[in-house]
């Protein structure tokens, strides 16, 4: 409160009420609103922690497990994907979808066959639709994605199997990685260019890439390297870290292997 003192005014016998303690009423409303601020930030984290403990539970499996959100993502991209294209393979718990090579390749080639160029189109078509969802930018909320999770990178993985080539100076790691090039190109090259390669991940960094593995990754269920199942290429997602919430994840589960 601002406190009142009668001054006498030189040559006037009349006194002149002055207003003390103005610059204590500032510093007092200054902290009140420092003090309004933060109780803010403190809701708004309240918010936010509240927020993610309610994914956590909204993820959790009948059985009380916890679901790690790599499962849920794979299966709303693949489940869109498996729409248009059933050949694919889901694989929720690696984040894995798997195009089989008799859909894409001729055996022992790189170069793509009129079903593949097809197959790829689709896939395309559905990665355009539902990517936003998932990417750092250009993003969109969407009710498929509740928790929005991030997708770092998507891998176009080339595999074979361990059956030896017979061409001088190539081997099977020559054909897996063209093999994945081929695909890489095809979905960056065609009708959704442009969508496709908008996609950043958090880092500003483009969303897709490209490796080859010969023969080195077995597909699940492959009894041996010469199995025709490890003959695919694969686009595994892999999401962006968020740590989440103080909660015991000691039961985090994953769904059982195919």
């Amino acid at each position: 409160m601002a406190i009142l003192h009668r001054r006498r005014l030189a040559g006037n016998n009349s006194e002149q009420p002055v207003v003390d303690g103005g610059y204590m009423a500032s510093a007092s409303d200054l902290m009140i609103g420092l003090l309004f601020v933060f109780i803010i930030l403190v809701v708004v984290l309240a918010l936010e922690q509240q927020r993610q403990a309610a994914e956590i539970k909204e993820s959790k499996l009948k059985n009380g497990k916890f679901v790690p959100p790599i499962v849920g993502v794979t299966e709303s991209i693949g489940k869109r994907i498996k729409s248009q294209v059933p050949t694919i393979e889901v694989h929720p718990a690696t984040g894995v979808l798997t195009l089989p090579e008799d859909m894409l390749f001729s055996t022992g080639k790189s170069e793509l066959n009129p079903q593949g160029v097809e197959a790829l189109k689709k896939i395309a078509d559905q990665l355009a639709v539902v990517l936003p969802c998932y990417v750092s930018s250009p993003k969109k909320e969407c009710a498929d994605n509740p928790g929005k999770h991030e997708i770092d990178t998507i891998f176009v993985e080339g595999h074979t199997d361990s059956q030896p080539l017979a061409r001088p100076n190539y081997d099977n790691f020559n054909l897996s990685f063209d093999r994945a090039r081929a695909v890489y190109s095809l979905l960056l090259d065609g009708n959704q260019a442009e969508a496709l390669l908008s996609f950043h991940n958090a880092n500003s960094q483009p969303l897709f890439s490209m490796s080859g593995y010969a023969d080195k990754r077995w597909a699940p269920g492959a009894s041996s390297g010469f199995d025709a199942k490890n003959r695919r290429v694969d686009l595994r997602i892999v999401l962006t870290y968020k740590k989440p919430p103080d909660e015991d994840l000691s039961s985090v589960a994953l769904p059982a292997k195919p």
